[in-house]
């Protein structure tokens, strides 16, 4: 089931990332290579304009795709030639908070789902991966020969 995000719309929509932040693309797409890390899905995010730089993490796998639409168009244009490319609707999420696109899904049959409500979404999975990580490295630890030398003494060993 692919995701097909409006990225400029998820970024002004999300209430600590501002569209004006040079750093806003790379914030986004670091969050949902979080949630893509955890659900599995296929997801396509499109911003609009032209890239600022390019950077590794702009695609950072097969699975996340950034595109940016041809110059003149904009990313709702490129979301619009981005549905027309699938035949089963009923398998695609569409993410965003702008009436057009949402009623184009909706005709056709996709799933939308309002660009706040998934911001809140992509967060809530931001955390709760970046607590299991956490708790990895903890576990993944490894103590030095003075560390394990004081606990023994600690316990008499």
């Amino acid at each position: 089931m692919p995701y097909i995000i409006d990225g400029n719309n998820l970024i002004g929509s999300s209430p600590d990332i501002s569209l004006e932040d040079a750093n806003s693309r790379t914030e986004i797409i670091a969050i949902v290579k979080k949630f893509q890390k955890k659900k599995k899905n296929k997801i396509i995010i499109v911003f609009d304009g032209e890239p600022t730089t390019f950077s590794p993490e702009e695609n950072p796998n097969e699975k996340i795709i950034v595109k940016y639409p041809p110059i003149g168009d904009s990313a709702d244009d490129e979301i619009k030639r981005i549905l027309e490319g699938y035949t089963h609707f009923k398998d695609v999420i569409l993410i965003t908070s702008d009436r057009e696109l949402k009623d184009v899904a909706k005709k056709k049959g996709a799933k939308v789902i309002n660009s706040i409500e998934f911001y809140y979404e992509l967060k809530r999975v931001y955390r709760a991966t970046g607590r299991i990580e956490m708790k990895q490295k903890r576990i993944d630890t490894e103590l030095s020969e003075g560390e394990v030398d004081q606990w023994m003494k600690i316990f008499d060993k």
